[in-house]
Formats: C-alpha cells, structure tokens, sequence
C-alpha cells in the first residue's frame, strides 16, 4: 500500500494477543497502528489522535465495546470517527443490529482471515478520507461563495455611493457653462460603460477632444507601481490599450511631473515646458516640443487610481480656472469609471474562477460519488458471498464436530467381543460422570444387538473413581441383569478398592475379578463356552479351562 493511502488505526481488546496479531497485520500492511486495552484509554487515545478507524472488541471488561462506542458517537470530536466491531459472540445477528444502531459501520466475526480485516480495514479508510476530502471542498466552495457575496455587496455599496457622488456633483454642474455642461455628458458616457477597455477608449477620445491635446496617457496605480495603460495622440486618433509598461526613465512622457502627482495626490500644470519644466524631464522635452503639460489626479475616496497625463500645443494662454475645473471633474468622474471597472473585470474573473472551480467540483463529486456506489456494489457482493462462505464452513465445521463427537465416544467406551455371548468394556484414564454415562448406553446397547450373557467391565486403566462413577457401574450392572446379561468387573486394584469401601459402594451384587484374565474364565464358565484354546481375533488365550469352541465354533 502507498504511504499516501494508509491511515491510523486504533485497535481496541482486552486480550494482548488480539492486540499484537492485528497490529503485526495492519503495520505490515502500512497503517499506523495505535492500541487499547479497555473502553477508557481508547476514549482518550480517539480524542487526542483522532484515528482514520477503531477496530473495537464486543467483549471486555469494564466497559464493552457497546458503551465504548455510544461515547464515542456521543462526542462531537469522534463521532465521525468509523467503528467496526469485532466479536466471537454465538448471537452474531443481535449484536451485529445493536453494534449498527449504536453508529458501527461494519462487523467483523472472529474467527476471522487477515485479508478479510485488510479489506475492510482499507474500504472504510478510503471512505472516511473521501468524507473528509469532500467536506473540506464544499467548506471551500461556501467560503467562496461568501467571499463572492461579501464582494458583491461591497461592489453594490460602492456602486451605491459612487452613484449618488455623481447625482450630488451633476446637480452642481446644471448651471456650469455650456463647455462644462458638454463634458459632463461625456464623463457619464464614461462612467456608463463598464468593461475597462471601453472604459479607457471613450475616456481617451473624450479627453484629446475637449483638452485640444496632441497626445494623452493614462498611467493607472497597480500593486507593483505606475503602469502605461492607454495612450492617444491627435494624428492618428487611435487609442492604444493594453501597454501596461511601467513608468521608469525611458517612459515615453515626463516621468517626474507622473511620480510628483502620484505621490502628492495634487493636479500639476506646465503651461509653458520651455520655461518651467523639471530638469529631470529635459532629456524627453528636448526636441519634442510639447508647449504645456497637464497631470490630473484621478483620485477616488481619497484613493489615488490613476494619472492623466496631457500634453497640448503652443497657445497664446494658458487654459482658464474653469477649463481645468472642467478637466479635473472629468478626472474625477473617469477614477469611479475606472474604479468601477476594475472592480468588475476583478468580480468577472473571479466568477470565472469559481464557476470553474464549481465544474471542476461537480466533476469531482460526480467521479467520487459514482467510485464509492461502485466500491459499494463490490463491498455487497464481497459480504453476500462472505456470509454464503460462512455458512458453509459453519455446517461443515459442525458435520466435523459431530463426527468426532461420535468417534470419540466410540473410542472412550470399546465394546470388545469375546464369544457370541460374552463382551469386554476396558476402561482407561479418569472416568468422570459424562464417560460412565456413555459406557452404560454403549453396554446396554451392545448387549441388546449381540444378546450377550456376560460383560466384562475391566477398569485396570482407571486411575481416578468417584462416588458418582460407581453409582454409575452399579446402575450398568443392574440395567444388565434386567436385560438377561451378567456384569463382571475385573482389574479392581488395592487402591481402587480403597476408594470404593470409603464410598460406601455396595458391590455384593456384582462378580468381581482381580484381572481380566481370570474374569474371561469366569465369564466362559457362565456363558458355557469355556474352551482350552480359545482364539480371540485370532490368537490364543490359554486359561486352562476345559475344551470348547474355536474360532466362534463348537
């Protein structure tokens, strides 16, 4: 796995060796594991870690997984946090509902294999962090919209203000001369407009025509300083946009009458350049021949938006008090033109952009949300045939047991058939209540199929008898006389005898042998098949007893 894709994982048991095995699974699979012993330390450790998953046991003790996780969803720091539950219960269906109605997004059954945890273990971490990457998306994009929105109102509050500037300046303006009254029609035709470049065109041809000029510059203030936007001369009248040269000593105009208007935010007016112009400017002015210069500050709520520059030909007199005004209202009135239309051009691009960033999110969510149905799908499909999986080695897992169980019981309790009407029960190890229960089922029905005479119970294995176990064989023995069938014990040792005189058995209704050897003839003589050479499964065994049948025959 990619380091980019593992998470943290918070494994929760109270058994150190569930904890090692899944923590050696998970980091060798490249998690950061994190681990817990009991319901309280993983409580602290999810808050202060904040792990991608818990892996969470049902059982422990103290607190149980249940409570565990209802206080983990219960707080606002984990709740997101996803559970799977891990249990061994026998009541899978219960705890699995109660596990998911407490907030758990999966249940896993122990036993279980390690690329069923891997796989689960992954899908929920994939999960939990495309939850996290859409969630931080849809917090940006209503970040942006309430940028958009704050920017709109502060644009319409401007406009709003700008708006009644220019109605209180033209009720002033109703009673100005004719010429004043002429510009004043074109300042609104400039401040009708809105994109920056019809802006800056009409605002050039108007100026070059009411200031009688040879040529005009508009130098606008950027964040890197003085730039050439727009430029005019009177042959040929054709506004040039888009320069965005900077305004340095090789500018193409007085540089020093430009940076002294910007910097002290006041109109400057040259009338006659070969008189009173800077001398930082004579290496432009020599040879051009520009007679007067006029620097206008375009200033806006005390913000300095721009100069224009103007340069105009010999004249008799300087321009009048009331042509400058004129000039400067037009200033004034093209700054809020120019303001406005850098506010818009900036509200478009940013339009442009979230409108992007809104395509590129909704493909985004569209492919995201389209990859978790699919890893849905396939989750489903892995579970049904899980749990189909499960259910087969269930019953196979109880055909098995059962089988054993029945071997085994066959094994603890052989019925060894001597003649056609004798049997050997040998009994070895500890017989507790259990096994002497299933030697009276298996000799009853040994002696019901064979219609045996005699059984012989030889108990020279048994190491340990108690009071229960005797009562037992002396049930068996009386069950046996009522089925027709006598009951020999044999191999009853010194201490075993012992054991039985302290319990209080009564043993005056059962033979008893001191070997097996000696109760086989005993058994024999009963039955009335005693033979001298009798052959059990082929070999003999000598008793000395009279002759008799062989191999089964008379």
């Amino acid at each position: 796995m990619d380091a980019s894709e593992a998470g943290t994982i918070l494994i929760v048991d109270d058994n150190p060796r569930n904890l090692g095995l899944l923590s050696d699974t998970l980091t060798g699979s490249g998690f950061e594991v994190a681990v817990a012993v009991d319901g309280t330390r993983a409580l602290r450790l999810a808050r202060e870690g904040l792990p991608d998953l818990i892996l969470l046991d049902v059982k422990m003790d103290g607190m149980d997984g249940f409570e565990t996780c209802r206080r983990l969803k219960g707080d606002p720091a984990t709740a997101a946090i996803p559970v799977i539950f891990m249990t061994a219960s026998t009541d899978l269906s219960a705890d699995r509902v109660k596990g998911l109605n407490l907030g758990a997004v999966d249940y896993l059954a122990k036993p279980f294999l390690d690329e069923e945890l891997l796989a689960r273990v992954r899908v929920h971490t994939k999960l939990r962090r495309l939850t996290m990457h859409l969630a931080a998306q849809v917090d940006e994009r209503i970040a942006a919209e309430a940028a958009l929105q704050r920017l709109t109102q502060e644009l319409e509050r401007r406009v709003g203000e700008r708006t009644v500037a220019l109605e209180r300046a033209l009720e002033g303006l109703t009673q100005a001369q004719a010429q004043m009254a002429t510009v004043i029609r074109a300042a609104q035709a400039v401040s009708g407009e809105i994109v920056l470049d019809d802006v800056l065109d009409r605002l050039m041809r108007l100026t070059l025509e009411h200031a009688g000029a040879l040529k005009c510059v508009l130098v606008l203030s950027r964040e890197s300083g003085l730039v050439i936007e727009a430029s005019i001369t009177s042959d040929p009248d054709t506004v040039v946009l888009g320069l965005s040269t900077p305004v340095d000593p090789g500018a193409d105009l007085a540089v020093s009458l430009v940076e002294e208007v910007a910097r002290t935010r006041q109109s400057v007016f040259v009338w006659d350049t070969g008189r009173d112009a800077r001398p930082e400017d004579a290496r432009y002015l020599a040879g051009k021949g520009p007679r007067s210069i006029l620097c206008l500050a375009m200033m806006c709520q005390g913000e300095l938006i721009g100069v224009l520059y103007i340069e105009g030909d010999a004249a008799p007199e300087p321009l009048l008090a009331t042509q400058l005004e004129t000039l400067g209202l037009l200033a004034s009135q093209a700054a809020v033109a120019v303001k406005n239309a850098l506010l818009y051009g900036h509200l478009a691009d940013m339009t442009s952009e979230l409108r992007r960033s809104n395509e590129r999110l909704e493909t985004e969510v569209a492919r995201q949300t389209e990859e978790l149905r699919q890893t849905n799908e396939r989750l489903q499909r892995e579970l049904v045939e899980r749990a189909r999986a499960e259910e087969e080695r269930s019953a196979l897992q109880a055909e098995v047991i059962d089988a054993q169980s029945a071997r085994l019981a066959e094994l603890s309790t052989p019925l060894i058939p001597i003649t056609d009407h004798i049997m050997v029960m040998p009994l070895i190890g500890t017989i507790d209540s259990a096994r002497a229960q299933q030697a009276l089922e298996a000799a009853l029905n040994g002696v019901q199929t064979n219609r045996a005479k005699v059984v012989i119970i030889d108990v020279t294995g048994v190491t340990v008898l108690d009071s229960a176990v005797a009562s037992t064989l002396m049930s068996t023995a009386t069950a046996l006389r009522l089925l027709g069938s006598k009951t020999v014990i044999t191999g009853i040792r010194a201490e075993l005898a012992q054991t039985l005189i302290d319990l209080g058995v009564d043993l005056g209704a059962v033979v008893t042998k001191g070997t097996l050897q000696s109760g086989i003839g005993y058994a024999l003589r009963q039955a009335g098949d005693g033979v001298a050479g009798l052959h059990v499964n082929g070999n003999s065994a000598r008793n000395g007893g009279a002759p008799g049948r062989r191999n089964g025959h008379y």
